[in-house]
């Protein structure tokens, strides 16, 4: 009896390290799976069309009240959805998104201001 007691709790032991070994596996291999991936569809980010805002381009405190004064916008804003649809209601031919999203990309988050004006940071 006591051989069979002990068999069962080495079989339990097991059955748990191999879920906690699964779970840990499944976990990280999630997290990577979403890390620098161009696999996953870009989701652009919608506003409206800011243009026609009373701000135009430059964002107005009453616009952007939970960013307003932060000068970190990848904090809020992924810059991988940024600029992937004109929303400006000028022809296409007029947004040149490919060219803005390069820009983004070398200047980082000091690129933001260019159209964008300081959305309330002091200079």
């Amino acid at each position: 009896m006591r051989f069979v007691e002990s068999r069962l709790v080495r079989i339990a032991l097991c059955g748990r390290r191999a879920l906690y070994l699964c779970l840990s596996v499944f976990i990280c291999g999630s997290l990577l799976a979403g890390c620098g991936s161009d696999s996953i569809p870009i989701q652009s980010e919608n506003y409206g069309n800011i243009l026609a805002s009373p701000g135009g381009l430059i964002l107005l405190q009453e616009e952007h009240p939970g960013g307003w004064m932060r000068s970190d916008c990848f904090g809020c804003h992924n810059v991988n959805n940024m600029h992937q649809v004109n929303r400006t209601g000028l022809p296409d031919d007029q947004v040149d998104l490919p060219g803005i999203r390069a820009i983004i990309h070398s200047g980082g988050e000091s690129s933001c201001p260019m159209c964008h004006g300081s959305n309330g940071v002091p200079q």
